[in-house]
């Protein structure tokens, strides 16, 4: 054994049982505000029995469980008990790799690599996790590399423990469907269909050419690899853009609005541009209507009404230039209502690369954004803020995204 994967099962849900021992055992849906245009982003398993996945949307939830209970997300808790989930696990094995908030790969070293005392550690943070919550429960993988714990410990859960030993692969594998594949979403899954292939095995024993012809990239080559058990990592991932978008709450579905919500999203990205140390060549910003339509025409695939608009920007990361150029592009915005409202950043540059600027207001405003970052870090978020966003102060709360785990400041 190489690699010890754990993932924390329901872990949203999990974090509100603990803290709430009335839902202990009711099926739970987590969702970002209560309202009937959103969608579930966790389930409980009880609520998971009736079929309620993550993305189903709260109307579909209620006809699949009706007797199913919303609970508003609470991203703060669960930082927090994130936090003190590493520690637990630390205290088992280091810790290697954090991927998301309810995922961590650990490297085995020495004599963890044997197979018995890779299960004991396995156990050994199974029962660790529930001195941070007796709700808690994790699934393990273990494998030759991390790609393949990760494909492991999603195959029994809740509070599974799988194996995939170098001498069976990838024999060991052929029972999967293609889905259980970590990168194959259902688009590349078409794809791989469309090559005459339908199972593992048949995938297995293509050629590494041409796994690469059908990812169209070197993904499909070291997919190959992995396959087989290789432990290898892929090159480190450049981030290219960054934003945030958010489902308005009915007070916020005007234009007027849903603009101060908007440039709420664009002073957080603004900042989060900063403490990367990076500068945006880019901004965008989207906006998803509601949509007044028969619900029969959603089940057929309509797509939803939405505006987005983009453009090139000098290189920066200035709160008050980047809100000029959002307001220019807002221009654009239809007057419907709006129901979602999103900001993005893009052609991000790293400080390094940055072409400075001959101008001085330019250096005046930027020290003015780091200031304002300074004192927030120091008195919690919206200390200080910009006069636009003070009617949406309480909108758009920080989120945990899949890529990233907010920092405790940040809430």
């Amino acid at each position: 054994m190489e690699w010890l994967f754990l993932d924390l099962n329901s872990y949203f849900a999990s974090v509100e049982q603990q803290e709430r021992p009335e839902l202990r055992g009711r099926p739970i849906g987590i969702v970002p505000l209560i309202t009937e245009n959103t969608c579930c982003i966790a389930a409980s398993y009880e609520a998971k029995a009736y079929g309620v996945k993550t993305g189903v949307n709260v109307e579909e939830a209620k006809q699949l469980c009706p007797h199913i209970q919303l609970v508003e997300a609470r991203p703060k808790l669960y930082v927090e008990y994130h936090h003190r989930i590493v520690e637990a696990v630390n205290s088992c094995i280091p810790v290697t790799s954090v991927m998301s908030v309810d995922e961590m790969a650990c490297k085995l070293m020495g004599r963890e690599r044997a197979l018995p005392n890779a299960t004991t550690i396995a156990v050994d943070i199974k029962q660790s996790l529930r001195t941070v919550g007796e709700t808690l429960r994790c699934s393990v993988g273990l494998a030759p590399n991390r790609y393949l714990s990760k494909i492991a410990s999603d195959l029994c859960k809740p509070d599974g423990l799988t194996v995939f030993l170098l001498r069976d692969l990838p024999q060991a594998l052929y029972c999967l469907k293609l889905s259980d594949l970590v990168g194959v979403g259902h688009a590349m899954e078409k794809r791989i269909y469309s090559n005459g292939i339908t199972t593992v095995e048949q995938l297995c024993q293509l050629s590494p050419e041409q796994m690469r012809r059908i990812w169209n990239s070197v993904l499909g080559e070291r997919l190959w690899h992995w396959l087989r058990g290789a432990d290898f990592h892929s090159p480190e991932f450049k981030r290219k853009s960054l934003g945030k978008q958010h489902v308005l709450a009915p007070k916020y579905r005007t234009r007027e609005q849903a603009f101060c919500v908007a440039l709420k999203l664009l002073h957080v990205s603004a900042a989060n541009l900063r403490k990367l140390k990076m500068w945006a060549g880019g901004i965008g910003a989207v906006v998803e209507f509601l949509k007044k339509r028969p619900a029969r025409f959603d089940r057929e695939g309509a797509d939803v009404p939405a505006w987005k608009a983009h453009m090139r920007i000098h290189e920066c990361r200035d709160t008050v230039v980047l809100q000029q150029h959002l307001t220019k592009l807002w221009e654009s915005c239809p007057a419907q209502e709006p129901l979602q409202v999103g900001v993005w950043l893009f052609n991000l540059v790293p400080d390094e690369l940055h072409t400075l600027s001959m101008f001085e207001d330019d250096e005046k405003r930027y020290r003015i954004s780091t200031v304002v970052d300074e004192l927030n870090q120091r008195y919690g978020q919206n200390a200080v803020y910009f006069g636009g966003i003070h009617s949406v102060l309480d909108s758009a709360p920080t989120r945990i995204s899949f890529t990233s785990i907010p920092d405790m400041e940040d809430f």
